[in-house]
Order: structure tokens, then sequence, then C-alpha cells
């Protein structure tokens, strides 16, 4: 990649994924005068759609592998940067900013544009080609989900949204629905329908039924409107614009890009209903002050904040909204006649959520008209809650209804019901899912470990819902019965009902893995406050250790030679060689294959150790690796495990030297790992 290509990725990163957005709905809309300005603003020679043809791999199998390399390569040095793909990315959005009627081609003829735009032909990258580039879509949600906000909220559909004749180029036609003209309308629009005194938010689908029964489509661009005609891409335009309808603070523009949306949320503790504020923005102050006396104060070493100088919450102030502004930042709550409490980890108490979580508890509260909206979906999809508590608790909102706890053990069932409902509940979707994660559990030492978790707190499992029904979950290469239930119901599977042994442990599904390790405990170091070592006067280093002052930090000695040391995060096992053997091999659960040879006798032994006779043995060390120690004598093998692991000889390395080896020495050992080793091999081999 040269630089033109960085320097197109630097832009759009910083332009529409940059700290300016925390906090709100981000589309990622680029046409052809978007592409001008950005190119003229920023002073770059080369147009985006030629830079990226540039370095297509046309006429093979994977046209996009070099920027996918490039992406890797990127990603190995900055792991929480956008991902390095968005110039392909923003290509594939002007193509879909250019489908219209044309003499060449019909509207929904996007690969031809697609490929008209990179090769300058229309028939030299097809729908065949494009599965790469859908990934990518996926990738880019799951990594703006994963900031939480802090570099904008994610307006790409889930895979399940498409229509699935649109399952892959969805994702690109779904950030070229609402020009910056559009978005721009949208509060007119709001206010204008809230001025009637209806419910809100409103749902997606009533929005654009009340744009085409008052006549306002004219208002929008072309490519809104004609959006609006398909009833396949309807649905998800329905939840892109009710997504900004549920984001909305009810004043005259949405909040500003480049200023940061502080989120106003209510919380329930000790009986009580409180403000406290999310601030999604990566830099964190102590101290907020707003207009009109309200002042936040941060909650430790956390994104939340306490909110002081507001009204509390009551029936007025939750259907109303509330919107504060400060230096560059704005508290906002847009009004809601449903008021759904989840348990927050951080926070330690129930807190306000954007929507239901599949098989956790929440409080439910409505406004008297959202009752019959949240009765109707209670009676459909949740398992515990349904009826209202009719008790008369102080806190709950006069007028307001109670439903404690509401539970939904069904995720497919209540993403079904919230459909079918809408009304005051509509956008009270699960939050998407696009890709294999875990969540929750107990961390051990994270700052040793991220993934390490205490033995009977293990996480649980989030599957994608791209793949939903469509693989079977391994947990250690095996099927385990115990969560077919919460896989079939859509939540969380949970990990800690396997009761795993302490040690590394494998996920897999639908072709994504991921790992984790248990333990009983873990050690961890303690901060070094004093420094201990040998000060260095002319060259020379003292005899004796002592404490190192500032001064003599920086030319004392401390610790050993650490040149050759190995990571702390690679396991090392030790283990001990015959010098007789006649041969020593390592197969590597990965497909490496090594031959050991056994080191010379050092010199210093015989000068210090006279008598010492000749070891019969050898070290070696094995560093953060795992498969068998193969050694021959006497014309029979024998094996040892290292760390086995799962075989996976494909890989990497030379599969077909390594299946040869393993298939030699196949009377190694009986052990069941070793049996894995050779069937993998004859797998090979045939």
């Amino acid at each position: 990649m040269d630089h033109s290509y960085q320097a197109w990725q630097d832009v759009l990163a910083e332009e529409f994924f940059g700290q300016q957005h925390a906090g709100h709905p981000t589309l990622f809309y680029v046409d052809d005068d978007v592409e001008q300005e950005l190119r003229h603003g920023y002073g770059l020679e080369e147009p985006l759609a030629r830079c990226v043809g540039r370095f297509l791999r046309l006429g093979t199998a994977e046209p996009y592998s070099a920027l996918e390399d490039y992406r890797w390569r990127r990603r190995q040095q900055d792991k929480d940067g956008v991902p390095a793909f968005l110039p392909l990315l923003a290509c594939s959005v002007m193509a879909a900013s250019r489908m219209v009627n044309d003499h060449n081609h019909r509207a929904t003829a996007y690969h031809a544009r697609f490929s008209e735009l990179l090769t300058g032909a229309d028939k030299q990258l097809g729908s065949h080609h494009y599965e790469p580039v859908s990934r990518m879509w996926q990738v880019l949600a799951s990594w703006q989900h994963s900031q939480k906000g802090a570099r904008g909220l994610c307006t790409l559909p889930a895979p399940a949204d498409l229509p699935s004749n649109r399952s892959m180029i969805g994702f690109a036609q779904s950030q070229a629905l609402l020009s910056g003209a559009d978005r721009s309308f949208l509060p007119e629009l709001f206010r204008s329908l809230r001025e009637h005194g209806t419910t809100w938010p409103l749902p997606g689908e009533t929005l654009l039924a009340q744009i085409e029964i008052r006549g306002m489509e004219r208002h929008f661009s072309k490519g809104f409107r004609n959006a609006l005609r398909e009833e396949e891409f309807r649905p998800f335009l329905a939840k892109l614009i009710g997504n900004y309808a549920a984001s909305w603070d009810g004043s005259d523009e949405l909040v500003p890009t480049g200023v940061t949306r502080a989120e106003l949320l209510v919380r329930l503790d000790a009986g009580r209903l409180s403000w406290v504020a999310r601030l999604r923005s990566a830099e964190q102050k102590e101290r907020i002050e707003l207009k009109g006396g309200v002042v936040l104060e941060q909650l430790g070493d956390t994104a939340y904040y306490e909110v002081a100088g507001l009204p509390a919450p009551s029936a007025d102030t939750l259907t109303r909204g509330i919107r504060r502004d400060g230096d560059n930042l704005v508290l906002s709550r847009p009004s809601s006649s449903v008021l759904v409490f989840a348990r927050d980890d951080v926070l330690g108490v129930w807190a306000g959520t954007d929507g239901f979580r599949p098989g956790e508890a929440h409080v439910v509260l409505a406004a008297p008209s959202a009752q019959r909206d949240v009765q109707r979906l209670l009676d459909k999809a949740a398992s515990t809650g349904r009826s209202a508590d009719t008790s008369k608790l102080a806190w709950v909102p006069q007028g307001w209804s109670l439903h404690k706890p509401v539970t939904f053990d069904d995720a497919v069932t209540l993403r079904r019901a919230l459909q079918e409902v809408q009304g005051a509940v509509g956008l009270l979707q699960p939050p998407a899912q696009f890709k294999l994660r875990l969540e929750g559990g107990l961390k051990l030492a994270p700052s040793l470990d991220p993934h390490l978790y205490l033995r009977g707190g293990e996480p649980q499992v989030v599957l994608p819902d791209a793949t939903e029904g469509t693989g079977t979950l391994l947990v250690d290469g095996k099927e385990r019965l115990e969560l077919r239930k919460a896989i079939a119901a859509g939540r969380p599977v949970p990990l800690a009902v396997l009761r795993l042994e302490p040690g590394r442990h494998t996920v897999s599904y639908a072709g994504a893995e991921i790992g984790f390790a248990t333990a009983d405990q873990a050690v961890v170091e303690p901060k070094v406050t004093k420094v201990c070592g040998f000060t260095v006067v002319d060259g020379q280093a003292s005899e004796s250790p002592s404490l190192l002052v500032e001064q003599t930090l920086p030319t004392g000695i401390t610790g050993a030679d650490c040149t050759g040391a190995i990571p702390q995060n690679a396991a090392t096992v030790m283990e001990l060689c015959h010098r007789d053997a006649d041969e020593v091999v390592f197969a590597a659960a990965d497909g490496r294959l090594w031959t050991l040879e056994a080191p010379e006798q050092p010199d210093w032994w015989t000068e210090r150790l006279p008598d010492t006779p000749a070891p019969l043995r050898f070290e070696t060390d094995f560093h953060g690796i795992g498969g068998w120690l193969l050694e021959r004598r006497s014309g029979r093998w024998r094996g040892r495990p290292v760390n086995p692991g799962t075989p996976k000889p494909k890989s990497t390395g030379n599969p077909q030297a390594w299946a040869r080896a393993v298939l030699n020495a196949q009377q190694a050992s009986v052990e069941p790992t070793w049996a894995a080793y050779v069937q993998a091999a004859k797998e090979l081999d045939r």
C-alpha cells in the first residue's frame, strides 16, 4: 500500500468515526459530491475509486486480498484503531448512491455499479466476489459497538434485518439512504408529529406511514424515496429512522457533530429514582458544569456521572424530554412513555437501558398512553412479569404501571413480538450481535490475561445474529447438550454450567473460534515502588546492591539480562529428552515439525566440575506452543504430550511432512489425544 491509500483511510476515519461523533448515530454516507469535498478539503491528489482500484487483484478468486492483508498488518500495530478497509467500503457506498435507472442498468444493478466504479467495466467484479466486502461491514459494526459509542453509534443493520436478496449489499445501501440534507430535516419532521400529542418516540414504521400520509417524502433525497417504495428494504429504513427518533432530544436540530452527547439515564436504587449521565467520549472530565446550574460529577473511574440541579424523575419530566447545553457538550434525554431498567454491571444497581436483554431480569415502567402496547408485548413474549404490580410504591411515577421482574427467555419470540406490537415498545429491540464473543464472567487479574476467569465464574457466549440456528456450538471441540436450550432460544449461553477444569478452553461456532482460560487463583506481581540494583561509578559496578535513587537509576544495573526473554503471555514448558535417542522430533498442533538435536556439552562443565559425568538428557523449552514430543530409540517410537491441544495441521507449516512424521510414530502412545493427531494425519495423507 502506498501513501495515498493510507491518506484516504485516515481522512475517512477522522471524518466519520472520529471522537467528535461520540454519542451520535453515525452514517457512513459517501457519494460523488462528498468524495470531491473530502478530496479537495484534505488536499488528496488521487480520487478515491482510482486509489482503491489500483490495489485490486483482478482476474483472481480473491480480488480484495491485498486490502485484507493490509488491514491485518495495521491491526497488529493498533488493535483498537478503525479497521483499515474504509476506502473500499466508502466505494461500496458510492456505488449504492448511483443505483438509479439509466440507459445501461436498472436501479437494482448494484454489482455493475460497483465494478464500473473501481475497474471501469461493469463485469470485472461480480456478486460472487462481494462476500469479503460484506464481512468487512460486519467487522466495522463489531468494532464500532466495541467502542461503546465513543466513535459514534452504529447505524449498520444486523444481518438478520436485511432482506434475503440483499444480505450482502444491504450494508452499503443502508449507509446511502439518508443524506446530510435528510438528516437535517428530521427534527422538523419529528416536531410536527410530536405537536399532535403523539406518544414518543414513535416506531419507525409509523414514522414512514406519517411521512407518506402528510406528503413529506418530497423533502427527502431520491435515494430515501426509492427505498421508501421498496417493500423488501422498507423494514430496515423504518428501523434506521426510528433510531434517529429515539436519539432526538426535542431540539431544533440533532446534536451537532463535534458536540459530545451525554445520555441522561434514570437510576433505581434503594426505592428511589434519580438521574445519572453516561458520557461516551474517550476524554472523561471529573466535573462538568452546564447551563441552568446543572453539574455532573464523575463516579469513580467510569463513564457515569452523578447529576445535580435537575428536577427528580417524575411522570412530567420523563414524558417531556430534557436538554442542557454546556461547553461543547449536550446532556439530553428524549421524551419516552416506556422506561426499562436492567442491572448495570458498573453502577451495581438498576439503570435505564436502550433495549431488552434476553435471559435477564428487567423492571418496566409504562405511562398510561403506552400501557396497552407494553401489556401486549408481555403477553406475547415474557416468561415472568406479565401481570402489573398493583402495590402502591412511592417511587413509581403517578399514573404509570409497574412490571417486575420481567424476563424474556426466548430471544426469537421477543424479536417477533416486538415487530408485531410496534407502538411504544417498537424500539426496544435486543442489541445487534455481529460476531461470536464472550461477556460477563468473573475475571482473574485482567492485567495478566484479559481472558482469564475464575473457575466456576466462566463467561457467557453471545452468538452472532447472522448465523443464528445455522451452526453447532462446540466447547473444546465437543457439542454440549446442556447448552442446547439457551442456543435454541437465542440467549447468551452460560459456560459456568459445564464445570470446566482449570486450563485453556476454546469455543467455536459457524467457523469462528475464541479462547479463554480458567484457574482457581492467579498470582499478581506487586507494583514496584522501590528499585534495588548496583550503582555504577566510572564504569565499575558496586560490590553490593543498594536502593537506587533518581540520580543513579539511569546508569545503575538492575535485574538480569532479559534480551532473550520470552513474553509473559507465552506459556513455557520444559521437557527432558534422551541424548542417546536415534531421533527426536516435535509435532506441533498447528502443523509445524521440528527435529531436535542434542546440544554439545559446554567446556566450562569439565573446567569447573571435572568429576561430573556426562548428562543422560538435555533440556528443551517450548514457549507458547503445544504438540507431541516423539523419540525413537532402538527402532521404537515413544511420545509425550506438551500442551497438545486440538490438532489443526492445515493452518501453517508443512502439513505433508507433519503427517508423515505422525504416521511413522503412530504407535508412540495410546492416549486419546495422540489418537486425534494420528487421525488428523491420516486425513491429510488421503
